[in-house]
C-alpha cells in the first residue's frame, strides 16, 4: 500500500459537494471548523484528579487524520514490556525534555520517534488545558492534523514503545453502542470507548470525549457520563473529567 500524496484541500475537494454528512472530509476538516474546534477546546473545563500541582510535564498528540476518505483519530497500543500503562490504549506522545522549547514541540517529537511521522507532516491547530493526573505529571493534549491521507503501513513504528497503531473514524467513536463509563470507588467516572477488542479508557478517553465534544456538534456526539466529581483547590473547584 502507498501513502497518497494529496493534500488537506484536495481531499476536499476530490469529495464534492455531495458530502453532507456531519462526518464528512469537507465538514470537519473545514479551516472554519478546525479553528472552531481549537478555540472550543482551548476553553475545555480543567480536569484536576488531585490537588497539588505536579512537577512533571508530557504532551500527547490527538492525531486528526483521514483514511480510506473517512477522518478519524489514529491511536497507539503501549508494547506490552513497557514499565507503566503497558497494553494499554494511547495517543502518541511523552515527558517534555530539555530540547523541547514547548509542549507542543514535545508531542511533535514524541510523535515521529513513536510513529516515524515527520513533523512537518503535521499541523497544529491548537491545544488543550493542561490535565492535572492522579500521579506526579501533568499533560497537555495538543490537536494535530496529519496533512495527507495516511496509511498506516507507511508508518515507522517503534516496536520498543508501541505494540501497534489504529485508527477509529468519527462515526464510530460517536456510536452510542460504542459508549460507556467506568465508575471508580474513589467516587468519580470516567468515559469509555470500545472499539471492536480495544478498549479506549483512562485519560485517552478523556482526552477524546473532549476533543470530540469541541469538534462536532452535540447532534452528532453526546456522551452521558453517570457521574462528574469536582476537586476544589485554593478555593476554586475543578471538574474530575469533561
Amino acid at each position: 500500500m502507498k501513502m497518497f500524496n494529496i493534500s488537506r484541500l484536495q481531499i476536499i475537494h476530490s469529495l464534492g459537494k455531495r458530502c453532507n454528512s456531519v462526518y464528512s472530509v469537507e465538514k470537519v476538516l473545514s479551516e472554519e471548523n478546525l479553528k472552531r474546534a481549537a478555540a472550543k477546546f482551548a476553553n475545555m473545563k480543567p480536569i484536576r484528579l488531585q490537588t497539588h500541582a505536579p512537577y512533571k510535564r508530557a504532551a500527547v498528540l490527538i492525531p486528526l487524520c483521514v483514511v480510506d476518505k473517512k477522518v478519524s483519530l489514529l491511536y497507539t497500543l503501549r508494547a506490552p514490556h513497557l514499565k507503566t500503562h503497558r497494553g494499554q490504549v494511547s495517543f502518541p506522545g511523552g515527558m517534555m525534555d530539555s530540547k523541547d522549547r514547548t509542549l507542543e514541540d514535545t508531542a511533535l517529537r514524541e510523535t515521529r520517534e513513536e510513529l516515524g511521522l515527520d513533523e512537518k507532516k503535521v499541523r497544529i491547530w491548537g491545544r488543550g488545558q493542561l490535565i492535572v493526573t492522579r500521579g506526579d505529571m501533568s499533560v497537555l493534549p495538543v490537536i494535530g492534523e496529519i496533512k495527507k491521507e495516511l496509511c498506516l503501513d507507511s508508518l515507522k513504528v517503534n516496536q520498543g514503545e508501541v505494540e501497534q497503531v489504529f485508527t477509529v473514524t468519527l462515526e464510530e467513536l460517536c456510536n452510542p453502542k460504542r459508549m460507556g463509563y467506568t465508575q471508580f470507588r474513589e467516587g468519580f467516572s470516567t468515559p469509555v470507548f470500545m472499539v471492536g477488542p480495544k478498549k479506549i479508557w483512562g485519560l485517552t478517553a478523556l482526552i477524546t470525549n473532549a476533543f470530540l465534544k469541541s469538534l462536532l456538534p452535540s447532534s452528532a456526539y453526546s456522551h452521558r457520563i453517570k457521574y462528574v466529581p469536582l476537586v476544589t483547590v485554593g478555593g476554586n473547584r475543578y471538574f474530575g473529567h469533561l
